[in-house]
């Protein structure tokens, strides 16, 4: 499979479903996340019901709606999400580039609202889900690197986030780049920050850390009373 920068953030969270964030700062923390014991989120659900829209545009304008990087929604999706612990789900996904010229930095949001009674159950479930269909693979080209993490950016209020990198490619086309998964009570989020320049001068592009903050973000900015 050969990945090139005008499709690569596509195939990525393609493969792992189954830029840099904007501002230059990161106020994120990690723990490690909990082994196979795990408490149920005790965080409480927010008085009001929430769902999750596809603004145009995110992070104050800084990136726009993108239709050619913006695939359509598995017809799958709603039995997926409902087996990761989402009530009646309705799917959302679209895909941003950024509104500079001088910058290639895409981000994709994919997720879905409903009723969650255990928001951290829904995040570990789509994490398993990644690295089964990752193994499933026949080439073995894509797969879970480094450890799962729990984050806490600011702003991210009641949900829970976690984080991991995934790794994806072939040769010299191999791409590291992290995915940020959040859920709370109403709304389920994954978000992916894609630095195609960053990747080709030879680094990882964007940090757990810094997709944390993005992703933080983007739920701010997608996530509205019902």
């Amino acid at each position: 499979m050969v990945l090139l920068a005008g499709s690569v953030t596509c195939a990525l969270v393609a493969a792992a479903a189954g830029g840099y964030a904007y501002g230059h700062h990161t106020s994120t923390t990690a723990d490690n996340a909990a082994g196979p014991t795990r408490t149920p989120s005790t965080a409480p659900a927010d008085a009001r019901p929430y769902q999750l829209t596809a603004p145009r545009t995110v992070l104050s304008g800084a990136f726009v709606y993108d239709p050619t990087l913006t695939s359509p929604v598995p017809e799958s999706a709603e039995d997926d999400y409902a087996t990761f612990g989402i009530t009646n789900p309705t799917p959302v996904r679209i895909s941003y580039k950024s509104s500079s010229s001088a910058s290639q930095q895409t981000v994709q949001l994919t997720g879905a609202w409903g009723t969650i009674s255990d928001p951290e159950q829904v995040i570990d479930r789509h994490f398993a889900k990644t690295a089964q269909n990752a193994a499933a693979e026949p080439n073995g080209q894509t797969k879970l690197v480094g450890t799962l993490q729990t984050m806490h950016p600011t702003g991210l209020g009641d949900a829970m986030m976690k984080c991991q990198n995934i790794r994806t490619g072939a040769n010299q086309y191999i791409i590291t780049t992290p995915i940020c998964v959040w859920a709370d009570h109403y709304t389920y989020g994954e978000v992916v920050v894609f630095d195609p320049g960053a990747l080709r001068n030879g680094g990882m592009g964007v940090s757990l850390g810094e997709n944390a903050d993005t992703a933080a973000r983007i739920r701010n900015d997608a996530r509205v009373p019902r």
